[in-house]
């Protein structure tokens, strides 16, 4: 069970035990699987223009439709695997994001073997977490110069639906920027 009287980040819900168990144990966890880095992007290409409590209430059925985030599994995925993730109402049914999450897989898949994906994330830090010393949620922006230069590579490298603020919410859940606020618990 989840603590509930610890000082959290200002965006999570004193109420809700899924999004507190998220930012407990998750958000902001350096993540270094490459299997777990492209579910992270694809469920922040899924939540652009969304709430994250939508994405997250919704993870398991989006684990299930792709594969449990295989890119070698869905890199594969043809049309008829397209018209049933268009079909399955318990994920966001977003033909683009769709298209989007299947191209990512291939890009993944042909371009960075063997976890080379994760190397390649972490690389833009040197491999190391950014540490920012944000004091309110307020104050963390919707993306920074580092998100906009990973955003323009993967786009180089024909990543599709990644833009800037995709980007620095997945570097921010993923771990490679960590942004818990001052007084979080999870602040280090």
């Amino acid at each position: 069970m989840i603590e509930s009287t610890k000082i959290r980040c200002q965006w999570v819900p004193s109420d809700n035990q899924l999004m507190q168990t998220y930012h407990d144990l998750e958000w902001g966890t350096p993540t270094t699987s490459t299997q777990a880095l492209f579910e992270l992007l694809t469920l922040e290409i899924f939540q652009s223009g969304l709430s994250w409590q939508i994405i997250l209430n919704k993870r398991d059925h989006f684990r299930r439709a792709f594969a449990q985030f295989s890119a070698a599994q869905v890199a594969n995925f043809n049309q008829q695997d397209i018209e049933n993730l268009m079909n399955n109402a318990d994920i966001v049914r977003n033909r683009r994001k769709i298209l989007a999450t299947i191209n990512n897989a291939q890009v993944i898949v042909n371009d960075f073997p063997d976890n080379q994906f994760s190397e390649y994330i972490w690389s833009f830090t040197g491999y190391h977490v950014i540490k920012h010393h944000y004091a309110h949620y307020f104050e963390i922006p919707k993306f920074d110069s580092l998100a906009v230069i990973v955003s323009q590579n993967l786009r180089q490298r024909h990543f599709q639906f990644i833009g800037p603020v995709t980007i620095y919410s997945f570097l921010q859940a993923s771990g490679i920027v960590n942004d818990h606020e001052l007084g979080c618990f999870r602040s280090d």
